[in-house]
């Protein structure tokens, strides 16, 4: 046998199993396993879904915080403005024989809480001469109760099962020449204003949403043309500079707060006969605005108000309540629920606003 040969061979033979684990080797160091990947894949997806779940929580908190920076822009800020002109209630309200002008309630000439306007029933001049809209009349007409303040009034709309919303009507005198009413319309000095809040469909936005509105109107007191046989028309008034301008109080009025799924009144009620003198012993009771338009006796008066709203985001919200799961408390309205066509819309962030408005126009006499 060839040595030369054997040794050639053996030399041959190691190179050879050198090279296969040369390539074994590259073969490890140039992929990953199926596990490896596997496992990477998950670490992958676990990162991932970390990450989109800061972002949906960002988001909603986001959403959340603009839907209540909404709430607080159109409700806080409209409820503020809607306040103030209701302290003014009852302001240059005229004395009756049996009362003087700060005694407030359904027979308060020019009085503040609008229950009664007279009805033009008696042939006589003087006819107009009762009621809260004492002497006043409407484009030729007697005022049409549709525009007195009236609780859970038929057009006034409302986004809860309990029933529509209220109506609150008000009317005062202007004290001074730098007043606007809840329109925006400049008060001439010494000018009457009737103010009439409701709740409607705001149709300047698609679709249209419920909202507060308020419609007004603006009149010179007369007594002569008030006691006249054809009573002192409201429709229209002449400003300050001369120019006649028409009044909207029985129109559709101004949005003053958007978004409004309901709107509640109650009249803070007094029978004390001591009320200026001994303001400790009021005995105020809350109660809805009466039906009948008027007080159960003439000695009760009125001497303050709660009004409250419930109002909602522009944009809708996400939320884990469902639309179904919410109720609100408003005022004495308990346990109130969305009506089922507003169940079935999207979910909104929704807040109720309540206030207690002392009217300083009507806590004297006697």
């Amino acid at each position: 046998m060839n040595l030369n040969h054997h040794g050639s061979l053996s030399s041959k033979i190691m190179k050879s199993r050198l090279l296969y684990s040369h390539i074994q080797v590259l073969q490890k160091e140039s992929g990953f396993t199926l596990v490896e990947l596997m496992i990477a894949l998950v670490l992958g997806l676990l990162v991932s879904a970390a990450a989109l779940q800061i972002f949906y929580t960002s988001s909603v908190n986001s959403r959340r915080q603009e839907a209540s920076s909404q709430i607080q822009d159109n409700a806080i800020f409209g409820f503020s403005q809607m306040q103030k002109n209701l302290r003014r209630t009852n302001y240059g309200a005229k004395s009756t024989d049996a009362y003087d002008e700060f005694f407030m309630n359904h027979l308060t000439p020019q009085g503040g809480v609008v229950l009664t306007a007279p009805d033009g029933s008696l042939s006589a001049p003087g006819k107009w001469l009762s009621g809260n809209l004492s002497g006043l009349v409407l484009d030729g007409d007697p005022i049409s109760t549709d525009l007195l303040s009236k609780s859970a009034w038929t057009r006034s709309s409302s986004n809860l099962s309990v029933g529509n919303s209220d109506q609150l009507t008000i009317q005062y005198q202007a004290g001074r020449g730098d007043l606007f009413d809840c329109q925006g319309n400049a008060i001439p000095e010494e000018f009457y204003v009737i103010e009439r809040y409701f709740v409607r469909a705001d149709e300047t936005v698609t679709p249209n949403v419920l909202g507060l509105a308020c419609a007004s109107a603006i009149y010179d007191y007369d007594e002569s043309l008030a006691g006249s046989s054809a009573g002192l028309d409201i429709a229209s008034y002449v400003d300050s500079d001369g120019d006649t301008k028409d009044n909207n109080l029985s129109g559709n009025g101004t949005i003053i707060i958007p978004n409004v799924d309901y709107f509640r009144v109650l009249l803070g009620v007094s029978d004390s006969a001591g009320f200026a003198t001994y303001p400790d012993r009021a005995r105020v009771a809350y109660m809805p605005i009466p039906t009948s338009g008027s007080l159960a006796t003439d000695d009760q008066r009125i001497v303050s108000l709660q009004i409250g709203i419930l109002s909602r985001s522009d944009n809708p919200t996400a939320t884990q309540q469902s639309n179904s799961e919410l109720s609100f408390d408003i005022l004495d309205i308990a346990d109130a629920t969305l009506n089922p066509a507003v169940i079935a819309d999207a979910t909104y962030l929704r807040s109720v606003y309540e206030s207690t408005i002392l009217l300083r126009n009507a806590r004297g006499g006697l």
